[in-house]
């Protein structure tokens, strides 16, 4: 499992998606967790406590952002 950086600015869903804007609604965020395209550790994390069900996501914002300074053609 990999450490978070310690410049990593974690929002909720909602507040991420205040942030980023157009492009990112709520449903867009989940979608983009559930196909694989932001990554557990690096672009989200898991915030609940041991032995809860429901999860608690943090979107990791710097993450986010840095990955938009890759110009599109070269973002795996």
């Amino acid at each position: 499992m990999s450490k978070l950086p310690p410049d990593a600015e974690l929002l909720s869903i909602e507040q991420a998606s205040i942030r980023l804007g157009q492009g990112f609604s709520r449903s867009s965020i989940f979608r983009r967790i559930s196909s694989g395209e932001w990554q557990e550790g690096v672009h989200w994390i898991d915030a609940r406590r041991y032995g809860c069900t429901n999860r608690i996501i943090k979107i990791n914002i710097t993450a986010i952002l840095n990955d938009f300074a890759i110009p599109a053609a070269f973002r795996t």
